[in-house]
């Protein structure tokens, strides 16, 4: 008897558990969209800042302020916090990437770009 409900059971809770699994991470304060939307900025311009940082001679404190700023902004996000010192700190820290001209024109470009966006994503949302 036991066997025979073993299996079952088993199958039962496999079920169970596939129906209770969490969903995609659901904020409150943004929309799917928005949210995607935001994360995709913060990451090109993370993955702008890395790339930067390995091929260039500049300083690397300016990219590791740069990358804490853009950390701190992405969390402060998630949480719903719009604080409008930690976006113009970003956008600050992001302009001092730019002036470096040790920097490749491929990566003045795409940090004229990242900021261009971090500008639009600052009067949609502060």
């Amino acid at each position: 008897m036991k066997r025979i409900l073993f299996p079952g059971l088993l199958l039962l809770t496999m079920t169970v558990s596939a129906q209770t699994t969490p969903q995609q991470f659901s904020n409150p304060f943004h929309s799917e969209d928005q949210y995607q939307l935001a994360h995709s900025m913060f990451d090109k311009i993370s993955a702008d800042l890395s790339r930067a940082q390995t091929t260039n001679l500049a300083d690397n404190a300016i990219f590791d302020r740069a990358q804490a700023e853009l950390s701190v902004l992405e969390q402060n996000w998630d949480q719903g916090h719009y604080e409008s010192r930690q976006i113009e700190g970003t956008v600050a820290a992001l302009q001092v990437v730019l002036r470096d001209n040790r920097l490749m024109r491929q990566d003045l470009d795409a940090f004229s770009d990242d900021l261009s966006q971090l500008l639009d994503f600052q009067t949609e949302y502060y």
